[in-house]
């Protein structure tokens, strides 16, 4: 009985050791595995990691860009802009497709927004998307822009080449859009587009380029004003002055949304000749447009400016 007794005690002791054994190497094990992730995730610290990026791709997605009323801008679409302009704005309108994303994160490092310019009413034959187009998208030409024809903006068609355009310019981190040929219901475009058509196609940009961390603006198309001010951050305007016209904008001003005004007096290209001191003033200081953004420019929108300040 003793002898049985003992070789029970033996065996039990033995299984103590064996438990303890265990215990001691999983514990050295997950040290050991402890120290690793330390030492790696102390690594990885000193540099931006996948995940980080993620983040940062998605917080854009929400957060939109709302600029207030009268900040500088510059407007220059017919070439690229320099990365290291002589001078500076809150804000550049460039366009989409000439500019290299470099150009856009270097104007941003240095303290502006860029807003990346295409045509959202019309196609050009010159863009690199020009062949998207089909024919019966297509309708009358843009009078006096050579290359230039009014689309079919009710089309699914139309609209998923926008849709790569926004994309585009998620891509190249543009801050926001400027859609340009919104009012095709002013001119003859040989589509029968209308202003309701307009306003649907605007709330459509709008939707989309928001769902991408994109702002967008009104370009033009006065006579929506009222029913897109409130989906719209800022308007883009050109020669309300001239034509009489600036009064519409007040909806933008009174809920301090940006105006970015341009007027054309020279008439031409010329980046020689300054305006005259009465035509100066008079695109500065017209009824209205106090709290605008107003710059004069070349008819081209090259690098030539004058502004108000």
């Amino acid at each position: 009985m003793v002898a049985k007794r003992g070789s029970l005690l033996s065996r039990r002791g033995c299984l103590l050791a064996a438990v303890v054994i265990s215990i001691v190497v999983a514990l050295a094990l997950g040290l050991g595995i402890g120290l690793t992730r330390e030492k790696h995730n102390s690594g990885a610290s000193d540099s931006p990691s996948t995940n980080t990026a993620t983040q940062d791709n998605s917080s854009r997605s929400i957060e939109l860009w709302h600029p207030e009323s009268r900040l500088t801008w510059n407007y220059q679409i017919k070439e690229p802009v320099s990365s290291d302009p002589d001078q500076m704005y809150d804000v550049w309108v460039i366009d989409l497709f000439d500019n290299e994303p470099n150009t856009i994160t270097a104007l941003q490092y240095k303290g502006s927004r860029v807003i990346c310019y295409f045509s959202a009413g019309s196609s050009e034959d010159w863009r690199s998307d020009a062949q998207n187009f089909s024919q019966a998208d297509l309708g009358n030409d843009l009078a006096g822009w050579p290359g230039e024809r009014w689309v079919n903006t009710n089309g699914t068609s139309v609209r998923d080449i926008m849709l790569s355009r926004l994309d585009l310019a998620v891509e190249k981190n543009c801050d926001g859009v400027d859609p340009d040929n919104m009012d095709a219901y002013n001119n003859d475009n040989g589509l029968d587009l209308t202003q309701a058509d307009a306003i649907d196609y605007s709330q459509f940009l709008a939707d989309e380029a928001h769902q991408r961390g994109l702002s967008i603006g009104l370009k033009n198309a006065l006579e929506i004003v009222p029913e897109v001010v409130d989906t719209m951050q800022w308007s883009v305007n050109e020669q309300c002055v001239e034509y009489n016209e600036c009064n519409a904008l007040s909806p933008f001003i009174q809920q301090n949304k940006p105006v970015f005004h341009v007027e054309y007096p020279k008439g031409d290209v010329n980046d020689d000749r300054s305006v005259s001191m009465d035509a100066r003033a008079k695109a500065c200081e017209a009824l209205g447009e106090s709290n605008f953004s107003t710059i004069i420019k070349n008819t081209d929108l090259d690098e030539w400016i004058e502004t108000c300040a």
